[in-house]
């Protein structure tokens, strides 16, 4: 590997351009020092190099971005004449476009590029100045989009070692790596050294800690990750407020814009709303479902909550692929987000839509054999015979009376009251203005997750060039991922959500109509959601991106919007991504997560305390 410049910059990815001589890479500019080929009209003065580039170095899959006019100081023109740039590169380096004067992008492959840069003045004068791009390949680490942390239970035993998340980094050099473990803090009941984490935890909670990947010959590589721990059983009553969260306020009167905008008709979020008349959030009713969703004693043995498979630190999800129920069995199903599932507009739940409602599904986990293993008589027997349960009931219902219809009615309110709008994408949609619809994505956006957002859907060209960024070929996500929640529960043209993605080579047989056609969840905060699919068989986004890239089945019923043309007989599209392509898309996924809900103490255990 080319030796490395100014390291302390070029560890970063980003390449700038810089006023004094260097010797290295040939010392940039061409030929007579001046790098210039004047020529034009007898009577004017040609424009002529005035401060030749240096020669550039880059990575592959590294950001990098070079002014070529260097502010507009490469050229001079004695009359003062406006210079018009054209700038090229010989080869073309996949991955770097350009726009006006600047080169840009994420180099895809390694080599050798002659920028040239000339400019004209308006008589047609002209110089040029010439310089090399030496783009290598990339030696340092990279950190996977895959499982955001480690979910342990109270009083259970705890034996973590670093090196388990060796799958979670790639090591270009090949040199192999070495992990250690830091945290912030200590969580009590567990000794951290600096490769595991051992005992048994003895508080609830939710800690942060990285995950260190280094391979001695490039930078190394950061997963910042979450430790929750989660409570085993269930005794006492709950720590609430004297007064209920406003939940209602969060979740219905301070949406955003972008997602009550009456402009938008049909497109707008809450015009998907799937709150029925009979069962609309209140505040008690909220708070009832929030102790409810934490309580264990909703199992037959005290032993699992909704929260033991859909945890707050991980988007109210499942951070393995199956869930272990009340006596050690596992799902076969990875247990979905709960973010935003009061926008899925037909309001079917469960990967296969079994469930014709959010009141529905709250029962169904709780009466199965697998997960819980109650009964719906044995559950209001329990839940009645606490004593702070008739309070909250009343609370919420007007008498104290406890159903299995209200335990649902409670259960659903609080699973529709966690609503994300508070994203890195959520900011850029605001904008500077949060009453006008206005985004500022240039603004707002780092150029990774530009670039990604117009792969996953079309960005105007200008919103692009205004950051620096060429056109963007899109993948055509926001077909199935529509609204600011990117969710689909009613396909355009009025047919069904559920796709058939061409995950296997055949169809199994399962699903909403039996041909492998799964719904389509919200991607608020799927960069802490993995694993992935309804099976959990992905375990990273960029195992997703590249799925989507490559390797779609065509086993008969996958869906149109993964063909040509939106044919349903169409020839499935094939994207030939790079791997800075693959980052860009996966910045732009994790730029919906959410960090604020992950943590709101309205959505947390009220055990815990």
């Amino acid at each position: 590997m080319r030796a490395r410049l100014y390291d302390g910059i070029y560890r970063t990815g980003i390449i700038v351009s810089l006023s004094v001589a260097l010797t290295a890479c040939g010392g940039g500019g061409g030929g007579d020092g001046t790098g210039s080929v004047p020529t034009g009209q007898t009577g004017n003065t040609a424009p002529v190099v005035s401060q030749a580039n240096l020669d550039q170095v880059a990575e592959v899959g590294a950001a990098f971005s070079h002014d070529a006019s260097q502010g507009g100081t490469t050229f001079s023109d004695a009359d003062g004449d406006t210079l018009n740039y054209v700038v090229t590169l010989q080869p073309a380096v996949p991955g770097l476009v350009i726009n006006g004067s600047v080169i840009s992008g994420v180099p895809g492959q390694a080599l050798d590029s002659t920028a040239t840069i000339t400019a004209t003045d308006p008589s047609g004068a002209s110089a040029s100045d010439v310089f090399t791009i030496f783009i290598d390949e990339n030696q340092d680490v990279i950190a996977r989009s895959g499982v955001a942390g480690l979910r342990f239970f109270v009083g259970q035993p705890v034996d973590f070692e670093a090196v388990d998340w060796l799958s979670e980094f790639t090591d270009p050099s090949n040199a192999g790596l070495t992990l250690r473990l830091e945290l912030d803090g200590n969580i009590p009941g567990l000794t951290a050294t600096a490769t595991s984490l051992i005992g048994s935890p003895t508080t609830p909670g939710t800690h942060i800690a990285r995950i260190i990947a280094e391979n001695g010959v490039g930078a190394p590589a950061v997963r910042d990750i979450r430790i929750a721990i989660l409570r085993s059983t269930t005794s006492g009553a709950p720590v609430l407020p004297a007064s209920p969260a406003d939940y209602v306020g969060y979740a219905e009167d301070d949406l955003p814009l972008h997602f009550r905008d009456p402009a938008q008709g049909a497109g707008s979020v809450i015009a998907a709303d799937n709150t029925p008349g009979n069962n609309p959030l209140t505040n008690s009713g909220v708070t009832l479902g929030r102790v409810l969703f934490y309580d264990t004693r909703l199992s037959v043995n005290n032993t699992v909550s909704c929260a033991s498979c859909h945890v707050q630190a991980f988007g109210f999800s499942e951070p393995s692929r199956f869930s272990r129920g009340f006596d050690g069995a596992f799902t076969d199903r990875n247990a979905p987000q709960l973010s935003n599932v009061r926008f899925y507009q037909n309001g079917h739940m469960f990967w296969d839509e079994r469930a014709d409602t959010l009141e529905v599904q709250a029962l169904g986990p709780i009466q199965s054999s697998i997960e819980m293993g109650n009964t719906l008589a044995n559950l209001v027997s329990t839940v009645a015979t606490q004593a702070f349960y008739p309070p909250l009931f009343e609370a919420a219902f007007g008498d104290d009376a406890v159903t299995s219809e209200r335990i649902a009615r409670a259960l659903a309110q609080f699973q529709r009251a966690i609503v994300s709008y508070q994203s890195r994408l959520d900011d850029a949609l605001i904008g500077d203005d949060p009453d006008v619809n206005q985004p500022d994505f240039a603004g707002r956006l780092s150029a990774a997750e530009l670039r990604g957002m117009a792969m996953f859907e079309p960005v105007d060209d200008q919103i692009l060039a205004a950051a620096g960024q060429g056109p963007v070929q899109s993948m055509g996500c926001d077909q199935c991922h529509q609204t600011a929640v990117q969710i689909l529960s009613t396909a355009p043209g009025g047919g069904r959500g559920p796709q058939n993605i061409g995950l296997d080579p055949a169809v199994i047989g399962v699903g909403a109509t039996g041909i492998d056609d799964f719904k389509v969840p919200s991607l608020r905060n799927v960069g802490v959601t993995a694993p992935f699919m309804h099976d959990g068989r992905f375990d990273s986004l960029e195992d997703v991106v590249r799925f989507y890239a490559e390797d779609v089945n065509d086993n008969g019923a996958t869906s149109r919007f993964l063909r040509q043309g939106n044919q349903a007989n169409g020839a499935i599209r094939r994207f030939n991504l790079d791997d800075g392509e693959v980052a860009d898309l996966v910045a732009f996924l994790n730029a919906l997560t959410d960090e604020a809900i992950l943590s709101d103490a309205r959505f947390s255990d009220p055990f815990a305390e």
